[in-house]
């Protein structure tokens, strides 16, 4: 990860370039990372810190990548660098200027990879037939990549965040290519789960992520390189000591062992068994919770 496109080196031998925001790395950013992959030239992924909308003071919707995920997944892909671009450092430049400076002089760019909608350019104003154009002073070339349908329709992050906001994290996992996650250094609870016979994993959301679907889902978490199957419920766990912010809590099934207090967890939402909603007793909770755990065994 670079986060400092000012002070880049590139490749001497010059750099296939992929464009874009790539939130969540679904399967239409993979069609073009996948074509820069099979250029033999330097793999350059260039991409932002922030969403442009954000730092435009535009509506941004909830992300369904954090840097660090994207940067991950953008790795499985064969990205050689990643560049996390400050966007407000370049957001003034004129399409001319954003190719001749960054793609030409600071990435050697020998070619280029972009999505169809492509933007680029102070207010947007570039797309992709005048990148080709501009490109093609340089010696630049370039290729956009046509969206990816599912289902007669084209696959993208507005798609996706959809179905996670529904529950529907296995339609989900079919548009991103994976499973939707949340991760993070697992935090410590008001132990009402250890209470109840029900030990749980808690790792906070990011305020920036998108939220699932209140409710238990069947999951898969990884932690310290282990991996176990999971109840996980994302809520505010309304029948005892409701909060503020949505809680990604997991049950592991086939765990023993001690504290994982700090360790890093990735949970995998596999899928949706019920919505989250609040009990007349405790004893009406752990009699469901054993439920949940029993249906989420069985898959």
């Amino acid at each position: 990860m670079i986060h400092d496109l000012q002070t880049y080196r590139a490749h001497e031998g010059g750099s296939a370039v992929a464009l874009g925001f790539f939130d969540g790395v679904h399967l239409g950013h993979r069609a073009v990372l996948g074509a820069c992959a099979e250029n033999d030239l330097h793999h350059v992924v260039l991409t932002f810190s922030q969403p442009p909308a954000k730092v435009t003071g535009r509506a941004c919707p909830p992300l369904l990548t954090d840097n660090a995920r994207k940067a991950a997944l953008l790795g499985e892909l064969g990205a050689d660098d990643i560049i996390f671009a400050d966007f407000a450092s370049i957001r003034e430049l004129s399409p001319a200027d954003f190719v001749r400076t960054i793609l030409h002089e600071r990435l050697h760019a020998k070619q280029v990879y972009c999505g169809f909608n492509y933007r680029f350019g102070k207010g947007g104003s570039g797309d992709t037939a005048l990148l080709t154009a501009l490109c093609s002073e340089y010696g630049i070339g370039v290729k956009v990549i046509e969206p990816v349908y599912l289902d007669g329709e084209a696959v993208s992050s507005t798609r996706i965040r959809a179905c996670i906001a529904a529950g529907e994290v296995d339609r989900a996992a079919e548009l991103l290519g994976g499973c939707y996650t949340i991760e993070g250094d697992i935090g410590g609870g008001n132990h009402i789960g250890t209470t109840m016979g029900f030990p749980t994993v808690n790792i906070p959301i990011g305020e920036e992520l998108c939220v699932p679907r209140y409710g238990v889902y069947a999951a898969r978490i990884t932690i310290d390189g282990r991996s176990f199957a999971a109840a996980t419920n994302i809520g505010v766990h309304p029948t005892v000591e409701e909060i503020s912010r949505p809680l990604c809590e997991s049950f592991l099934l086939d765990f023993e062992g001690g504290d994982l207090y700090g360790l890093h967890a990735v949970c995998e939402l596999r899928q949706f068994i019920r919505g989250e909603r609040k009990f007349e007793s405790i004893e009406e909770l752990q009699t469901q919770i054993r439920h949940d755990c029993s249906v989420i065994a069985k898959l």
